[in-house]
């Protein structure tokens, strides 16, 4: 009798001793599952607490990424004729005729065509929370700066004076170079370059977006 009594008592102690270690392997696991959830809440709090607000992205492009262009040389050929009541037109040389003053001057304009990101405003940059992404409305593009030689390369330059006539002079062929640099800046470079423009724009902020802690950048119409 005495060694049932025993026996069940050694049950009992051993018993105790499986539910002790149960009960303490389940609360280390709920702890444990309650701290990586207590954890994953705080980083995503902390992260969300260090994204840039609006303003501060809109200094950093900015200071960063303040001109977004892309450098375009276009060449032409000015074609002075001194029968024409403009002289500046373009023409078939072998269509010269004896009496006249003609003249073609050879002019490489230099343009840099972009987006000045300095024209931005808080208006033109939003924080989507729920994609982490910033979203940017581009200024419009322009002429960031244009410009052709100052000098003029007389070896590329070809006159003709027939008669009587005044050879061209310096003067004739300075004019004719203005007049091709002022026709050049009125063509349309945003449909000549705005397609390689506007990626560069989007690859540079989506770089600028991503060190600033974001996904990246959209680029909205």
């Amino acid at each position: 009798m005495a060694n049932d009594k025993y026996f069940v008592f050694l049950h009992h102690k051993s018993a105790s001793k499986f539910m002790n270690k149960r009960s303490i392997i389940i609360l280390t696991t709920i702890i444990c599952i309650l701290a990586i959830i207590s954890f994953s809440w705080l980083f995503e709090k902390r992260n969300e607490a260090q994204l840039p607000t609006p303003t501060s992205i809109l200094s950093t492009i900015q200071q960063e990424a303040d001109l977004v262009a892309t450098e375009v040389t276009i060449r032409k050929i000015a074609y002075y004729d001194s029968n024409r009541h403009e002289h500046f037109s373009l023409a078939d040389p072998s269509t010269w005729k004896y009496g006249e003053r003609k003249c073609i001057v050879p002019v490489e304009v230099k343009i840099k065509y972009g987006y000045d990101l300095r024209d931005m405003t808080l208006e033109n940059v939003k924080v989507n929370d729920s994609l982490r992404v910033i979203e940017v409305t581009l200024p419009q593009p322009k002429v960031i700066d244009a410009g052709y030689e100052t000098s003029v390369d007389y070896d590329k330059v070809v006159c003709i004076s027939t008669g009587l006539r005044d050879q061209v002079g310096h003067e004739t062929i300075e004019k004719i170079r203005s007049q091709a640099y002022e026709a050049v800046m009125k063509e349309d470079f945003q449909e000549l370059v705005g397609h390689e423009i506007r990626n560069n724009a989007q690859t540079l902020l989506n770089s600028l977006a991503v060190s600033l802690g974001f996904e990246g950048c959209t680029i909205r119409n």
